[in-house]
């Protein structure tokens, strides 16, 4: 589920809702199990929201691409390191929040783990001045030599 909106205050919302569903008590109609996932998926979209912060700024075409490609664009705006964390904790999360019948869902450790995860990247994320200046390719460049020709003038065995 692609975030809709990427201000601050919606990232800190959901951050505040994947904590309250982890550290409210066992009433209500959801399960542990549920309150994980649940918690799991509100990271996701936070994290997504963070991503989709850093790259509307720079691209706003970007704004209507998959995740999957805004996370390789992510690595020329935030940095190899950066976008490669973002990465695999966005893949975990993407993870975490499918239920398989044959699976056991993320446990309450795993999504407190991500948890912290996420509110370290969505606050360096937000970093400003993460612009990073990588030099334009422009394919090979050859040293000037100079080439001589002379022993290829006749001399040829």
């Amino acid at each position: 589920m692609p975030a809709t909106r990427t201000s601050a205050g919606s990232v800190a919302g959901l951050l505040a809702t994947a904590d309250s569903l982890l550290t409210a008590g066992l009433g209500g109609p959801l399960t542990p199990a549920g309150r994980a996932r649940g918690a799991a998926y509100a990271l996701r979209i936070a994290l997504e929201a963070a991503v989709d912060a850093v790259l509307t700024a720079e691209e706003a075409g970007l704004r209507q691409v998959t995740m999957r490609a805004k996370l390789l664009c992510l690595r020329h705006y935030a940095g190899p390191d950066l976008a490669r964390r973002v990465n695999a904790l966005w893949s975990g999360l993407s993870t975490g929040c499918k239920y398989h019948h044959d699976e056991i869902g993320p446990g309450h450790a795993q999504v407190r783990a991500w948890q912290t995860a996420v509110e370290e990247l969505v606050t360096e994320l937000a970093v400003p001045g993460t612009d990073l200046n990588f030099p334009q390719q422009t394919g090979m460049q050859r040293p000037q030599t100079e080439v001589r020709m002379a022993a290829y003038d006749g001399e040829h065995t």
